[in-house]
């Protein structure tokens, strides 16, 4: 036998583990905060009137907001928001499949601040 003794290599491979697990989670929150808007397939369905007014329908587009189909600007919204308050009419918000869901999502919660109580949101309907 030869004089030698084989002996075995043990590397320790503990903090490249670890430092793997960091890259892993450093690439996982960078692929998230790049996403700047959601993109979602609104559901489509049925829904029934519950008021015999016609609502004030106010679009959100991929850039534009439109109150009753006329293009407006975010100053004048309030204004806008005050006056069907006193007036009592319903806001139905339609937000376009194209428009980023955060535009949508900045609406509701300015009409929330300006004190509506209860905004409708529209959908698509069925194809027929």
């Amino acid at each position: 036998m030869n004089g030698r003794s084989k002996r075995g290599v043990d590397i320790d491979i503990t903090s490249l583990i670890d430092v793997l697990f960091m890259l892993i989670i450093f690439f996982v929150l960078t692929a998230s905060f790049l996403q700047g808007s959601i993109e979602i397939d609104l559901p489509e369905g049925e829904a029934q009137r519950i008021s015999e007014r016609d609502p004030v329908v106010v679009t959100v587009t991929g850039g534009a907001i439109l109150w009753a189909g006329e293009a407006v600007s975010r100053d004048s919204l309030p204004a806008l928001v005050v006056k069907a308050i006193a007036e009592s009419d319903d806001i139905l918000i339609a937000g376009e499949k194209s428009a980023p869901y955060g535009d949508v999502a900045d609406l509701l919660d300015e009409m929330r601040v300006l004190g509506v109580e209860s905004v409708g949101l529209a959908f698509g309907g069925e194809k027929k």
